[in-house]
């Protein structure tokens, strides 16, 4: 084999690394800016934060306690929740009422968590 032989296929060695380090980096970039997934452990919760101090989430869980009038603080899981009347509550599977299994979206603003909407997964038993 010749010195110029030799020097190509190592080039070609190397390209191909350069090749397999910058996929990563590419991976680790895309992995990075993927929506984030958390749980507190009492019920599942994913959430995504697009650069600003709020952030979207959704997570499920049972209701604890509910205001009479349905607008006001609820707790879900031992979260507190803001409910609103812009709040949509969806009960097609059940009423939402103390026991009952929900999904919450909203948003997250510090450790205010006010839900846009809740809906009824699974009525009380």
């Amino acid at each position: 084999m010749t010195t110029s032989h030799k020097q190509t296929k190592a080039g070609r060695k190397s390209a191909i690394r350069l090749v397999g380090v910058l996929a990563g980096v590419g991976l680790t970039a895309a992995l990075a800016s993927a929506p984030a997934f958390a749980s507190d452990g009492k019920g599942e919760e994913t959430s995504e934060n697009h650069g600003s101090a709020q952030s979207e989430s959704k997570f499920y869980g049972i209701v604890q306690k509910i205001p009479a009038d349905r607008i006001g603080s609820w707790t879900v899981n031992g979260r507190e929740i803001k409910v609103t009347s812009a709040t949509r509550i969806r009960e097609e599977y059940g009423t939402a009422v103390t026991g009952a299994y929900v999904e919450v979206e909203g948003s997250n603003t510090g450790k205010v968590f006010t839900a846009a909407k809740i809906e009824v997964k699974r009525a009380k038993k």
